[in-house]
């Protein structure tokens, strides 16, 4: 049985409930938190489990046990979880669906009252330092519901990530140094102590973890906007996404393909270009051993997991070929129009445009303190130009849309041809079914495979 139950309690619970017993030893000292049922015990142990002791107090029940003493309490809490039983086997309907999704042209909508709003926020906050690097506000939402108490969730995540790199020292080796690094940086700093206590509403603790990097690094740190405060709004509640501002994936491709020079590059680490005004929205607990005690940071950099992080950094991109379109007309134009979230796919018609187009987005992105890496072109002139720990490290550039599980396209620089990524397709089962499932995978948005299907 991989889960027994969702978490319990399903909602945070009134931390006071301890103090009541706070001479006993509990079984469980998180247990007023939303939590994972580890083991389920049978009534034909119960017997053994629970000892004599019995306290009645307040409403409140004790009953003493070989762990410790359990507390029995009615939830006062109201949970906002929806909990919906439905079994279907919708997996290749769901892929052909999105499949279809790219092969529509998709028609330009207009702002909804909500966008205009974190347009104009946006307008009436940012603003650059004395590097020019842009410093943004979080475009939070005006709503009655509060954020409530988030330290006591943040802190037991820790303890579980804890667990894990008990289990996996190497893992916690290359968080530790993502963490000093991050220090070193600036992009987090330590709260002092006369800052720590703030009202509820004013801060939150966004709780963190590894996962899995597909390029480049091992792993990345997640920090988990939509963790549930103890109100069980989370702070990606309260914040608006903001209105897509790039044109899609396809629309680019299209456009990338009609240079006879192109060039391909990204934006190394464009959150963490981006400072915060809003600091105390994205605070961490973290210590580098569990002997020590817990600390209190926060990110002075907008983090990946925040519902805003996408539009803020992006309009940034943008808010800075508005402004520095006078200076560099042709990198301007290529920001606008020819990113796909921090990846550049542009070129021009001729070396010499090409050359132009390429100093101009390197000086206009270092203005604002954003670096330009991986590049790659099917002209030797424009890589040669580049040092080589910015050049793209491999032979071959993947351009797939992360929003769904795709086999993504191949471009091949030197050559100057695309290619796909599918998987070789086993002979046995339901063959018919596996096909379909690989065509509607395969990232195709310009139709070049032009799959039929009947």
């Amino acid at each position: 049985m991989p889960k027994i139950t969702c978490d319990l309690p399903q909602c945070p619970v009134d931390a006071s409930v301890l103090t009541t017993f706070k001479q006993l030893q509990l079984a469980d000292v998180n247990c007023h938190l939303p939590g994972p049922i580890d083991i389920l015990l049978g009534a034909d142990v119960f017997g053994e489990i629970i000892l004599s002791g019995h306290l009645n107090v307040s409403g409140l029940t004790a009953l003493e046990s070989i762990f410790g003493w359990v507390i029995l309490e009615k939830t006062k809490g109201i949970s906002q979880t929806i909990i919906s039983n439905h079994a279907s086997c919708n997996a290749v309907e769901f892929e052909l669906d999105k499949f279809w999704q790219l092969e529509e042209i998709s028609n330009i909508k207009p702002y909804t009252q909500e966008e205009t709003a974190c347009e104009n926020h946006f307008i009436q906050t940012f603003s650059r330092d004395a590097t020019g690097r842009f410093a943004v506000k979080f475009p939070f939402r005006e709503s009655s519901d509060e954020l409530g108490s988030s330290r006591d969730i943040a802190i037991h995540r820790l303890h579980q990530i804890e667990r894990r790199f008990a289990k996996n020292p190497s893992l916690f080796n290359e968080y530790h140094k993502f963490m000093e690094d991050y220090l070193k940086l600036v992009h987090m700093e330590l709260i002092p102590e006369n800052e720590i206590d703030v009202p509820a509403n004013s801060s939150f603790y966004l709780p963190h973890h590894p996962v899995p990097n597909k390029i480049g690094d091992k792993f990345r740190a997640v920090f988990d906007g939509s963790a549930k405060s103890s109100t069980s709004v989370s702070l990606n509640d309260k914040l608006m996404v903001g209105p897509q501002l790039q044109a899609d994936l396809t629309t680019i491709l299209i456009r990338f393909r009609m240079h006879k020079i192109a060039m391909t590059a990204d934006i190394e680490k464009m959150y963490r270009q981006i400072k915060l005004k809003d600091s105390d929205f994205q605070r961490i607990v973290w210590r580098d051993s569990p002997f020590k005690p817990i600390q209190d940071f926060r990110l002075t950099r907008i983090a990946y997991g925040t519902a805003s992080a996408p539009y803020l950094a992006v309009k940034c991109l943008q808010q800075l070929a508005i402004q520095e379109e006078q200076n560099f007309p042709l990198a301007s134009k290529a920001a606008l129009k020819d990113f796909y979230v921090d990846d550049l796919m542009s070129g021009a018609n001729s070396t010499t445009e090409a050359l132009d187009l390429q100093a101009q987005l390197i000086q206009m992105l270092s203005s604002a303190g954003l670096v330009l890496r991986k590049w790659a072109s099917n002209c030797n002139e424009l890589t040669n130009l580049i040092q080589e720990d910015l050049r793209l490290p491999n032979a071959s550039l993947s351009i797939d849309d992360d929003t769904v599980k795709t086999l993504g396209i191949l471009w091949h620089p030197a050559s100057d041809v695309f290619s796909f990524k599918v998987n070789s397709l086993s002979l046995e089962g339901a063959f018919t079914k596996r096909i379909l499932s690989t065509i509607a995978k395969t990232f195709d948005p310009l139709g070049w495979l032009s799959p039929i299907t009947i």
